[in-house]
């Protein structure tokens, strides 16, 4: 046989074929023929239906729907805290200053002390009254003095509470760069002389409403109080008006000893 006959179809395609596997094993690291991986394309991903679906949506997204979700709670934790509030008639300041006070065993008795003597003013159907008790007395410690000190400044800025429960060292550390008339309504004619100290303080153990309070033993020097229309802070002129009216509405309810709430709990 002749080395220079033609090849045949055949014998060009064998070759062919041959070199072609060769070219596969060097691009493929030497894989042998039979192991050659056929291309035959991506196996397409099954299409998820229904609750299947709804699994691995959860599963792909579970840290922002638990990051969504605690957001909703803390925001419907804050609307039903505001909306389940309770709406006061009136807010009070109770204040200790004198270093002898017994105020705050009695303080949270006020509260329902003074709601005897409320009228319904905003005419809900219900009578509230919110104290705010204040202890600047020296057996606090000097941080918790201060931070009542910065409760009080607030309190008295915002003069939203025209109505005071405290004892004449308050008097005297109010108007102390001026008369107690220039701070506080002057009650002489809305009182008998010994109920009074310094002509604005009504004295807490003079009325019924030591009773109610049930503090039977209070001292002489405490007393109540009502601010004067100067003296007002960063407030409302109109809304701090109403609430010194409605401040000494109760107190002259107070004076007189009529319960209007007599069975308010």
């Amino acid at each position: 046989m002749s080395d220079n006959r033609r090849e045949t179809p055949e014998e060009r395609a064998e070759r062919d074929r041959r070199e072609h596997i060769e070219l596969l094993k060097m691009k493929q690291g030497l894989i042998e023929e039979s192991e050659l991986i056929p291309e035959k394309g991506y196996e397409k991903i099954p299409e998820l239906h229904g609750w299947a679906k709804f699994k691995n949506y959860l599963y792909h997204n579970k840290w922002f729907i638990l990051m969504g979700a605690f957001a909703a709670a803390v925001v419907a934790i804050i609307v039903v805290q505001i909306a389940s509030k309770e709406k006061y008639d009136m807010k009070v300041l109770a204040i200790a200053n004198d270093p002898d006070s017994e105020m705050v065993m009695h303080a949270n008795n006020f509260e329902r002390a003074l709601e005897k003597y409320c009228p319904d003013f905003d005419g809900n159907g219900e009578v509230h009254v919110e104290v705010v008790y204040i202890n600047r007395t020296s057996k606090v410690t000097n941080q918790l003095n201060q931070a009542d000190s910065q409760k009080l400044s607030a309190e008295l800025q915002s003069a939203e509470a025209q109505f005071i429960i405290s004892d004449d060292q308050y008097t005297e550390w109010t108007g102390k760069d001026s008369e107690p008339f220039d701070v506080f309504l002057d009650q002489t004619g809305n009182c008998s002389e010994k109920m009074l100290i310094d002509g604005v303080g009504v004295r807490l153990n003079k009325t019924g409403f030591a009773k109610q309070a049930r503090w039977s033993d209070c001292p002489d020097n405490v007393i109540f109080l009502v601010r004067e229309e100067l003296n007002n802070g960063s407030g409302s002129v109109k809304k701090n008006a109403e609430n010194r009216e409605r401040a000494q509405t109760v107190l002259q309810n107070i004076i007189d000893g009529n319960v209007v709430n007599p069975d308010t709990e």
